[in-house]
């Protein structure tokens, strides 16, 4: 069997890569595995209810329980997992992929994402099938558990305001993706005391407002509206909301390393931690703001930011754009819980965005993506390998841990790597100036440009 989890969960095409067979032996896996229920939710896509009773079955054919929250954001999952004390949790999601994905996200108990050894030996069990089914006497059974999405919006709304709601006088536009977060982060919101105009808030598989993916290109014409409607901000997430990505008042796109700024910066002045956890693909403008208070910032792989948190103590913030992880909260990426804090700062100070972000550096960026098929990432990745920091020149550094990262003497550097979630060679570059950003981006496009021919 081929490797089945990628840098966030389990995702494919369906039914091709993900299926419900897959999902009946992953729920059966999963049952022997871990010990204790099963917290178990999907996103709104149109295979997500085939896939959850899949796993559901698997679950039950084993022995488990299962707790079925049905349509749910991922971050209310986790959460569900550590308020119920369930051994574990699955989510039936593709995240932001496109309508034809789905896959599967595991939780441990807490609400902790897998580990890689984890990973590793429910690979093993499905590969071998390592699973036996109880008798009609010994099988499981599952209850409803949607109050849980209560539960979450109210605690959420006294985490964040502690007692304080607002006054009512701030506007916010959440676009939530045609996806659950439609069930939860407009009440979080309006809880608090925002005035909230909800677009895209029509749960649909098929994303008919705009694709899944809260890219500055998709998100044109949210911007319109934001700056139309006179909101004081532009919320955007993803097909299942544990990322959110940010718009000005006028309808230009916050990138999102300025928001892990300032929400490092916060946690940090409160005394939360010196240690702000953050992703091979990051501003430098973390750095600096961490920096500046004394405060350290540490890298891991995309979508491990959680396996740095395991080892280390006082942290303050762990982070990879879109997707933020408050620890005194939960140690999952919250999309809905991280918006809530952003819009409850900007009323309290009573400022613009952009005024609240005054103090965090603003460097010129780009994100890319080349369609590359899965079976010649490694062979183009080897080309990037031997051949990126010779292109790109005045070198500093070389980071080799996810994909290539060359950072520059002058404070520039450029990433490439492999998706672990889709059919792409990834391109991302920073730097001080325009001049300097294009030739960095250039130079990165030439080489996967010749790396993709030379393996065709």
């Amino acid at each position: 069997m081929a490797k089945l989890f990628g840098t966030s969960g389990i995702r494919g095409l369906y039914p091709s890569e993900v299926s419900p067979s897959l999902g009946f032996k992953l729920g059966c896996v999963l049952a022997e595995v871990f010990e204790g229920e099963c917290v178990l939710g999907m996103d709104g896509r149109v295979t997500s209810h085939i896939l959850e009773l899949a796993v559901a079955c698997g679950l039950m054919s084993c022995g488990c329980k299962a707790l079925r929250i049905g349509l749910t954001p991922l971050p209310t999952l986790a959460y569900a997992v550590k308020r119920s004390g369930a051994g574990f949790g699955v989510m039936v999601t593709a995240s932001h992929n496109p309508p034809n994905y789905n896959g599967f996200k595991v939780y441990r108990s807490g609400g902790w994402e897998l580990m890689p050894e984890d990973e590793e030996l429910i690979e093993e069990k499905l590969a071998s099938e390592s699973y036996e089914l109880k008798s009609w006497s010994d099988v499981g059974f599952y209850e409803d558990y949607s109050r849980v999405l209560a539960e979450y919006i109210g605690e959420v709304v006294d985490y964040v305001a502690e007692g304080r709601p607002l006054k009512g006088e701030l506007k916010v536009v959440v676009d939530c993706a045609n996806g659950p977060a439609s069930l939860v982060t407009p009440k979080v919101l309006s809880a608090l005391g925002v005035r909230v105009l909800a677009v895209n808030a029509q749960i649909d598989g098929f994303f008919p407002g705009r694709e899944p993916e809260p890219r500055p290109d998709v998100l044109r014409e949210l911007g319109l509206y934001v700056k139309g409607v006179g909101a004081a901000l532009g919320l955007a997430h993803d097909g299942d909301a544990d990322r959110v990505a940010v718009l000005n008042s006028d309808g230009s796109f916050v990138f999102n390393d300025r928001i892990i700024a300032y929400m490092a910066k916060r946690a940090v002045e409160e005394g939360l931690g010196k240690v702000v956890i953050t992703t091979i693909d990051t501003s430098r403008c973390i750095d600096e703001v961490v920096e500046r208070l004394g405060g350290e910032v540490v890298r891991t792989k995309l979508g491990k930011t959680h396996v740095e948190l395991v080892k280390r103590s006082s942290v303050a913030l762990a982070a990879e754009p879109w997707k933020i992880i408050d620890p005194r909260w939960g140690p999952w990426a919250d999309g809905i819980m991280s918006s809530a804090k952003l819009v409850y700062d900007l009323a309290e100070r009573r400022c613009s965005l952009k005024e609240l972000l005054k103090d965090i550096p603003e460097y010129p960026q780009v994100r890319e993506n080349f369609p590359c098929p899965h079976e010649l990432k490694r062979e183009v990745m080897r080309v990037v390998e031997e051949e990126l920091e010779g292109a790109i020149g005045d070198v500093s550094e070389v980071w080799t841990y996810d994909g290539v990262r060359v950072n520059r003497r002058s404070g520039g550097w450029i990433l490439i790597r492999a998706s672990g979630t889709e059919p792409k060679i990834r391109l991302y570059a920073e730097a001080k100036s325009t001049e300097e950003l294009r030739e960095i981006v250039e130079r990165g496009r030439g080489l996967i440009a010749r790396a993709l021919k030379l393996k065709a």
